[in-house]
């Protein structure tokens, strides 16, 4: 009889114990909002904690930090002086109806639309490689583009000059403007249009000075300096992990030695060594600072 209630009551335990588990199980699966509130209060507090020893380490070793700042801004100079600043200058140039179309006492911005596909044409053979060499080898260095302009109702041609001269720049730009038109009249008569016939150009804006662009170097420059104060963070910590480290494990070794050395009747409560144990920060600091050699009297 007693056999049968000591298994009866391990049976009821087993089964008490896997409603328990169950019952935690489903508290986790659902959510528990004081679970959740306990793990947020514990990763607050990790945060906190990690942040508390960054600062730390960063006052402790605060001569590492200061050269890494140095070498971030060195490097931060090297790179703005290296990159160099780009310069773009821009001309617009609208083609204009016929005056046949336009008839003689016509308004000729009344036509504008209708001209799409002469534009894109135009586009085509202003960016062709024929037309393209002699402008790039006259200003070496120099990049432009000849397209419609999409932002603007009428037919617009949009030519855009990029260097790294300012002054190049320009008079690249004054180049490509002014073979716009020629291109047009050789299209034109290439196809033997009558002159009452043809498409005529008009100039809107052309700049008369170029647009810094200084975008590559400002975010060089940015990711430069930023990844240097990081690194220089991550690195100061590193260092200073790597000290503390060392002097605890001198500590230890001192004390160690000054436990062996004694007879055992003589040990103290302080004498025994903390291996394996946390090593106090005052002890550790300490030893790290006697490492540091002393300066020689004279």
């Amino acid at each position: 009889m007693t056999s049968r209630h000591g298994r009866s009551g391990t049976v009821s335990e087993a089964r008490s114990s896997e409603k328990a588990e169950e019952s935690e199980t489903d508290s986790y699966s659902l959510g528990d909002p004081i679970l959740n509130t306990t793990h947020a209060v514990e990763g607050e507090r990790y945060q906190h904690m990690w942040l508390r020893d960054m600062i730390r380490s960063l006052m402790r070793r605060w001569y590492v930090l200061l050269v890494c700042l140095l070498a971030a801004g060195v490097a931060s100079y090297v790179v703005y002086q290296s990159v160099p600043v780009a310069y773009s200058a821009k001309g617009s140039l609208v083609l204009m109806p016929p005056r046949s179309t336009v008839g003689p006492d016509g308004n000729p911005y009344l036509f504008l639309g209708g001209m799409g596909q002469a534009l894109d044409v135009l586009a085509s053979k202003l960016s062709a490689e024929d037309n393209q060499a002699p402008i790039l080898e006259a200003y070496p260095g120099v990049a432009y583009t000849a397209e419609p302009d999409r932002t603007s109702s009428g037919s617009v041609v949009l030519a855009t000059v990029r260097g790294a001269d300012g002054n190049q720049v320009m008079d690249a730009l004054g180049s490509v403007v002014a073979a716009v038109p020629t291109t047009l009249a050789a299209m034109q008569e290439s196809q033997s249009v009558p002159e009452d016939s043809r498409i005529s150009l008009m100039t809107l804006v052309v700049d008369s000075q170029p647009t810094v662009d200084s975008k590559t170097r400002t975010v060089s420059v940015l990711v430069t300096a930023g990844g240097g104060v990081a690194l220089g963070i991550l690195l100061t910590g590193l260092i200073d992990g790597r000290l503390l480290a060392r002097a605890g494990r001198l500590v230890a070794t001192r004390q160690a030695a000054r436990v062996s050395t004694r007879p055992s009747g003589k040990r103290s409560a302080k004498d025994i060594p903390r291996s394996g144990a946390v090593v106090a920060e005052s002890d550790v600091l300490e030893a790290s600072q006697e490492r540091t050699p002393a300066k020689s009297k004279g």
